[in-house]
């Protein structure tokens, strides 16, 4: 496809391609590719070097760094400097920063596309891209898109009227803004919302009957195995009234249990310390009691457009992505204020 891409567009000044990286942080060895890109782009060979990676498969072994460094010496690259670059992860941060910018626009998987702020999700046939590509190109030259079109087009209005939860709201129901969290309790930027704003949130607008905070699973269970059976763990917990208790333990303790195989256990361990009555979780837990209503919560966030964690719904409003606490701040606040 790229190479048609850059014949069409790219070479006559039509299109720019801009590369991110995503990979899958705790899978094989696509951490060490990007770093082998953007060390390459240290001595200005990144698009070489990705051409490389993409043309090659030898490179997924054990061996990786030493063929890296081969690929880097056939390449011209100076070969010391760019296998410490590697060894020493010095060009960790803009691997970073892409993809924490891809959480933020709610990507979950790979290839994804962001053309003029259309976001296009998956592998799509070259023709259907390239349609894509023109029609974006009238819009940019007459400002409409062509009513023919339909592949560029709005999407239908996402599916926000979630079903009501009778043990996961924080907060007053009769709160002004209501705060909808799809979460993941194996994702690291869960993780860092729930230390970082939930604080604050509390203190700010919980606590005082400004927001009523509801809490719903989204497991990413493809990148993130045990965050099913953690969504269960909470509900079963729930049935014993200590919802929150347990939803703040598997936040607090994610190290403990995240890509462990026997997590199962550890909730279990979770539940006997907080005082619950331990053969009643583990037989709600075994037993798979509310499997189908975390995949509930999944498909309402699904038909809602979330496809990354985490995501918010302020009184309907979405805020995608890990954010910082200004930005719930400022949308907070500006719906308090039209409420008066």
């Amino acid at each position: 496809m790229l190479p048609l891409l850059e014949e069409a567009y790219v070479n006559t000044g039509k299109l720019q391609i801009v590369y991110k990286e995503y990979p899958v942080v705790n899978g094989d060895l696509s951490v060490v590719a990007s770093l082998a890109s953007e060390c390459a782009a240290k001595q200005d060979m990144f698009w070489p070097m990705h051409a490389w990676l993409f043309e090659n498969s030898n490179w997924k072994s054990p061996d990786a760094l030493e063929i890296f460094g081969d690929a880097a010496e056939e390449l011209g690259l100076d070969r010391e400097s760019f296998t410490a670059c590697v060894q020493e992860q010095s060009s960790i941060d803009p691997i970073v920063e892409d993809y924490q910018e891809g959480q933020i626009y709610g990507i979950r998987g790979t290839p994804n596309f962001v053309v003029n702020g259309h976001l296009l999700q998956g592998l799509l046939p070259t023709q259907q891209l390239m349609d894509i590509i023109d029609a974006l190109l009238i819009e940019a030259e007459t400002g409409a898109l062509p009513s023919n079109v339909a592949t560029v087009t709005p999407s239908p209005t996402p599916d926000t009227d979630f079903e009501p939860e009778t043990v996961a709201p924080r907060g007053s129901a009769d709160a002004p803004v209501v705060i909808v969290e799809f979460s993941d309790y194996q994702c690291p930027y869960c993780l860092s919302h729930y230390n970082e704003n939930m604080p604050q949130l509390l203190k700010d607008y919980i606590d005082t009957g400004k927001v009523q905070y509801v809490f719903k699973d989204f497991p990413l269970s493809e990148i993130h195995p045990q965050a099913q059976l953690a969504a269960e763990a909470a509900e079963c917990a729930g049935v014993q009234d200590v919802y929150w208790e347990m939803h703040d333990k598997l936040f607090g303790q994610q190290a403990q249990w995240s890509n462990n195989a026997n997590a199962g256990d550890v909730f279990k361990q979770f539940a006997d310390d907080l005082g619950l009555d331990a053969e009643a979780f583990a037989e709600c837990l075994d037993g798979g009691q509310f499997t189908a209503e975390v995949e509930a919560d999944l498909f309402e966030g699904i038909d809602a457009g979330v496809t990354g964690t985490p995501g918010f719904f302020i009184n309907g409003q979405f805020l995608g992505g890990f954010r910082p606490y200004s930005d719930f701040q400022a949308v907070i606040d500006g719906l308090l204020a039209a409420n008066n």
